[in-house]
């Protein structure tokens, strides 16, 4: 007979089709990006980056502590601009925050040694340390 066929395509179905391809696609792509990056944090620290501010109450003064914290781990710690009156009533503050500071820096903990001669001082320094790590944990 003649070689002549036919065909008949619905355009619905064909655009049906191209859609649910498109979406499968896109599915798969979506998965198979999820499972790569499964494994991998944000940062592999246990604290979340940015700049964590904490208070020591000296006397009827207050001073700043400021954690830096960089990639999940503690960064810098430093004593914000103590105002006057701390610098005159409290000379060691200064001195016990910077110490105390490399101290936390270089262990990544709040257990350090701290120098006999400024233990007050020092652990008013590490409950603000404390204040702003408990802020920037995950």
């Amino acid at each position: 007979m003649g070689g002549t066929k036919f065909v008949v395509v619905k355009a619905k179905e064909l655009i049906k089709t191209a859609i649910f391809a498109v979406l499968g696609v896109i599915i798969i792509v979506g998965l198979i990006t999820f499972f790569l990056n499964m494994g991998k944090d944000e940062g592999t620290g246990q604290y979340r980056d940015g700049t964590y501010y904490g208070e020591m109450n000296v006397g009827d003064e207050t001073a700043e502590i400021a954690v830096k914290i960089e990639d999940g781990e503690i960064a810098d710690i430093s004593m914000e601009e103590p105002t006057e009156t701390v610098s005159v009533f409290y000379p060691l503050l200064e001195t016990a925050a910077e110490e105390v500071g490399q101290a936390v820096v270089a262990s990544q903990s709040l257990t350090v040694e701290v120098d006999p001669e400024n233990t007050h001082t020092s652990q008013l320094v590490l409950d603000a340390v404390a204040e702003c790590l408990a802020e920037a944990e995950k």
